[in-house]
């Protein structure tokens, strides 16, 4: 009985470790789309909003931690003329390198990693955060679904 169940085990496991390994997609480190990301950030550091929009689907949607609900897109121009409002002297720094997710069955992504810094142009005092933002892209290559996520808190610290 012992040797039987030893024999299952065996089988067993070399069953797992004789599975194929399946890809699910290729990693890009350069690719178009990721240029377009690199681009997106650099016409929001010049505040060229009408330049930043023509990179986008007109149906795109935003996700963010200040929202728990999408942004239509209408809604996030108003949130990028309230941000050149209320904040200056903006740096965006990319940390690493963005990568292009082409997964099998889902829409290209590319998933990026920036330190900003901002300075509250009422209190004058200086905001410094890590973000990670997923930028799915549709078959017009325009971006299509934004998600950020971000840790508010020296945003608001800068605001008070």
């Amino acid at each position: 009985m012992k040797n039987l169940l030893i024999v299952l085990l065996v089988l067993l496991a070399g069953g797992t470790w004789a599975q194929a390994p399946k890809k699910n997609g290729i990693i890009y480190k350069e690719h178009p789309y990721i240029t377009i990301v690199n681009k997106s950030n650099d016409l929001f550091i010049k505040q060229d909003w009408a330049g930043l929009a023509k990179l986008y689907a007109d149906t795109a949607i935003f996700y963010d931690p200040t929202s728990t609900k999408k942004i239509s897109f209408a809604e996030e121009k108003k949130a990028w003329a309230a941000i050149a409002k209320d904040w200056g002297d903006i740096k965006i720094v990319k940390v690493g390198y963005p990568d292009g997710l082409q997964y099998d069955k889902d829409p290209f992504t590319v998933q990026s990693w920036w330190t900003i810094t901002t300075v509250n142009k009422k209190t004058k005092k200086t905001a410094k955060f890590h973000l990670v933002q997923f930028d799915e892209f549709n078959k017009a290559g325009k971006i299509a679904v934004e998600i950020a996520y971000y840790d508010q808190t020296p945003l608001i610290n800068a605001s008070k």
